[in-house]
């Protein structure tokens, strides 16, 4: 009998004993929470950057590279266009048929002549200005006889500076959409040689049109009505 409760309480001594270690050594037996102080992380490749520090395009465009855009979009400048007074590799040929249809609508010089041409726009195709000129005058006459100042555009003749012919006209300067016309007139007894009025210099801006030629400032009634 002595020897059924040893066995026994051996047996109940072992149990408590296996429990005792099972609540203390459940660390051990547990799988170990990864330390996240060594986990590694990659880090990712950084965008290029320019010269001036801004991300480039995933497609840069390289130097001097520009990207096409339809021609007649908004803001794109227009193919230049070869005025129809040209020949000759001058942008205005003065024996041209514009010029020569420009010159016979004139109303005749004095003694029933065709005004001739006495000088021109000088400039070479591929730089022609959008205002063009040319001065007429009256066959073998004088500075005092009529003289006509004549206007073109690119798309063709655009009239004279004034209604009708003045004397002592000369064209002194232009640019690409301007002309400056010199006028003197006679004052009381003035000889012909010498005039005394003026001189007053005007110019003949093209404007936005295309078309529309102005002066600046208003032509003096001495020029433009003679003896008024």
């Amino acid at each position: 009998m002595k020897t059924i409760m040893r066995t026994v309480i051996t047996v109940i001594a072992l149990s408590v004993a296996v429990a005792g270690c099972q609540d203390s050594g459940t660390s051990a037996t547990r799988p170990s929470e990864p330390d996240q102080s060594t986990v590694e992380v990659t880090p990712s490749s950084p965008a290029p950057v320019g010269d001036t520090g801004q991300t480039l395009p995933a497609n840069p465009v390289s130097p001097g590279e520009i990207t096409p855009t339809p021609a007649d979009g908004p803001g794109q400048i227009p193919p230049t266009k070869t005025p129809v007074t040209s020949g000759n590799g001058e942008c205005l040929d003065t024996n041209s048929g514009e010029v020569n249809a420009a010159m016979n609508s004139l109303a005749p010089a004095p003694g029933g002549t065709r005004y001739v041409v006495h000088s021109s726009l000088s400039a070479p195709l591929g730089s022609c200005p959008q205002l063009l000129w040319l001065l007429a005058a009256t066959p073998g006459g004088t500075a005092s006889s009529p003289w006509h100042v004549l206007f073109f555009n690119h798309d063709g003749y655009l009239g004279t500076a004034t209604a009708n012919a003045t004397a002592y006209t000369e064209v002194v300067g232009s640019s690409d959409r301007s002309v400056q016309v010199r006028y003197r007139w006679l004052e009381n007894s003035d000889p012909n040689c010498c005039p005394s009025g003026g001189p007053a210099v005007i110019t003949f801006s093209l404007g936005g049109d295309g078309y529309t030629v102005t002066p600046n400032p208003a032509i003096p009634d001495q020029v433009s009505n003679p003896g008024s």
